[in-house]
């Protein structure tokens, strides 16, 4: 063993100073190994080098167990400094076996350890959130983002940042200037990390701008990744378009314009973004447009985009909405060769489909009945599929009576004033009320005849029959279509296939609600794309570990997952001992349903205690 001298400085301008480790050298596999066994601190008693000499050869006696404890002539005060440091490493590694065994060095740890703790004086501290940290932590290293970010020029610091950044807009869904306050405050993720310097709203920034100037090529890597690791198959592409909104009016914004709000905001500036989703409801590649951009404008870059990141897109069936599925729109798919299913924007007047009774009959997951049956009809390239829903059914029914109880009750208030004095009996003056009145009620007022008797100018009588509309009861009777490029398909087929849509709508849920998309705040396009690409990401993330939940049938939303996980916290135990106190970071030990999480994502649910010291003097 040796005493080694360290040579320190805490800046450029600052005093220097010296530290001491007392330090073993050993051979391993024919190459010397340097380990420091106890820090021995910065006393000036050791600056000289022949009296560190004679400490260490009073320490080396005591702690093998010579039985002359000074076999040199050594002052008292350097005796003194030597039985300090031999108190101190008896702290660390505990008594010998006996008073003339010694000890080896280092002491073989042992399975248990024992200390004196004074109960009353036990404390508490720095108590913060771990369990939602510590599960995205390891999915994202399952998910090898670190080598991502790694690949593309950033450094382990920057990378472990961005990370922090990722997880954190899963877990916390807030502003950045929030979110730097939970790090610094309330949770473990930094730490998780490796990550020991406070954060800062405009570091948060950074990262943020830093993920999307690669977004490409993180999304390829990304997207990869979760195929290799879940072995998606990959056949069906699914295309939608949402938008969020704005609560300023971003009068210099080229993204936030005016359009029609899916949030009924249409009062507010949007941005829109699309997205290319497999079945299993991860994004492929997604897009930003100006508000006001049409749904059914934007197929054209999907498609650009899913050839540019699949090699084999041809053999894709693209699934849609309504929203882009225009008669120009499906002309293109199949002028690229892609076969498709969709609900159809049009509604047949006449049509042949199967039977009342002979329909194929199924379920949906809430309980209710639907009917399907195929029909082709002329003059139509694509097979269509009557659907038939019953909840579809009562919804529409419920609220077309609502609608047509208004429309009645402004008509019979026309009608009662031609009895009434001074009521508006004039012809002119009655087609005008009646004009405003199909107006107000236009969702229902064209599916009537209205007839005005009249008598010298004045209206006598009003009115009102319903008139026939085939299209329009089926829409009441919660009839809709479904077209798809398959020549042959079977009813429970193209139903299983148009289904996988609603993981689309989960998708757009998840991120407008959980991960709290909306509104945006951010002044400037840039800031604004890089807060919806980050949020993108940290779907990826959410996604990843629901996804992992559903193959072992734990089907909880994030909102639960986060709730489930926040029991676990990790804390600083103070332990009070006689000779020292221990400080003791440890995480809680999770309940029953964390460590059903933790099992089925295949983390592991705590990390190794965090042991430091202080000793008394």
């Amino acid at each position: 063993m040796f005493i080694r001298e360290v040579k320190k400085q805490r800046s450029k301008d600052s005093k220097v100073f010296y530290q001491y480790n007392l330090v073993q050298a050993s051979r391993v596999d024919g190459a010397v190994r340097q380990r420091v066994i106890l820090y021995l601190g910065s006393d000036e008693e050791l600056r000289d080098k022949n009296d560190r000499h004679l400490v260490l050869q009073a320490l080396n006696a005591k702690i093998f167990g010579n039985p002359n404890l000074f076999p040199i002539d050594i002052p008292e005060k350097l005796k003194a400094l030597a039985l300090s440091y031999y108190q101190k490493y008896l702290i660390k590694y505990g008594e010998p076996a006996s008073e003339t065994q010694g000890a080896t060095l280092p002491p073989k740890p042992e399975k248990a350890e024992y200390h004196n703790i004074d109960l009353m004086g036990l404390e508490v501290t720095e108590v913060k959130s771990f369990g939602a940290e510590n599960l995205c932590r390891q999915v994202l290293e399952k998910l090898k983002m670190e080598e991502c970010l790694r690949s593309l020029g950033m450094d382990r610091e920057q990378a472990h940042k961005c990370l922090i950044a990722i997880a954190a807009r899963a877990i916390f869904s807030s502003s950045e200037h929030k979110t730097a306050q939970i790090l610094n405050m309330n949770s473990e993720l930094a730490a998780c990390f490796g990550i020991d310097a406070n954060f800062t709203h405009k570091q948060l920034y950074n990262t943020s701008d830093a993920l999307f100037k690669h977004k490409d090529k993180i999304d390829q890597f990304l997207y990869q990744r979760i195929t290799d690791m879940f072995d998606i198959e990959d056949k069906l592409v699914i295309f939608d378009i949402s938008n969020t909104y704005f609560e300023t009016n971003k009068k210099d914004s080229k993204l936030a314009k005016y359009g029609r709000s899916k949030e009924k905001r249409n009062d507010c500036p949007l941005v829109v973004f699309t997205g290319v989703i497999n079945a299993q409801g991860f994004i492929r590649h997604s897009r930003i447009y100006e508000g006001n951009c049409p749904d059914t404008n934007t197929l054209g870059d999907m498609i650009a985009d899913l050839e540019s990141h699949s090699g084999n897109a041809a053999k894709k069936t693209i699934v849609m909405d309504a929203g882009i599925a225009t008669e120009d729109n499906l002309a293109l798919l199949r002028d690229k060769k892609y076969d498709y299913v969709c609900v159809s924007r049009k509604r047949l007047k006449q049509y042949e489909r199967a039977e009342e009774g002979q329909e194929i009959q199924i379920t949906d997951s809430k309980k209710q009945k639907i009917k399907l049956s195929i029909f082709h009809p002329e003059h139509e390239p694509d097979t269509w599929m009557y659907v038939q829903s019953d909840l579809k059914k009562k919804k529409e029914q419920s609220m077309n009576k609502k609608l047509i109880d208004f429309f009645a009750q402004d008509m019979q208030s026309i009608r009662s004033a031609l009895q009434k004095k001074g009521g508006t009996k004039k012809i002119e003056k009655v087609w005008e009320r009646i004009g405003r009145t199909l107006q107000k009620h236009n969702r229902v007022s064209g599916r009537y005849e209205i007839d005005v008797k009249q008598e010298a100018g004045l209206a006598i009588e009003i009115t009102w029959k319903r008139k026939p509309d085939p299209v329009k009861e089926d829409k009441e009777n919660g009839v809709y279509f479904i077209r798809t490029s398959y020549k042959n398909p079977s009813e429970t087929e193209l139903w299983d296939i148009y289904n996988t849509i609603r993981e689309v709508e989960s998708t757009f849920r998840c991120l407008k609600s959980d991960l709290q998309m909306r509104p945006v705040f951010h002044q400037t396009d840039q800031r604004i794309e890089a807060h919806i690409y980050l949020t993108l990401l940290a779907y990826q993330l959410v996604n990843t570990i629901r996804y992992m939940l559903k193959e072992k049938s734990i089907h909880h939303n994030w909102r639960n997952i986060l709730r489930i996980m926040s029991t676990q916290t990790i804390q600083t135990l103070e332990l009070p001992t006689d000779k020292k106190t221990i400080h003791l970071r440890k995480p809680a030990k999770p309940i029953k349903e964390v460590s059903q999480i933790y099992s089925a994502t295949n983390c592991i649910e705590t990390q190794k205690a965090i042991k430091k010291y202080v000793v008394y003097h």
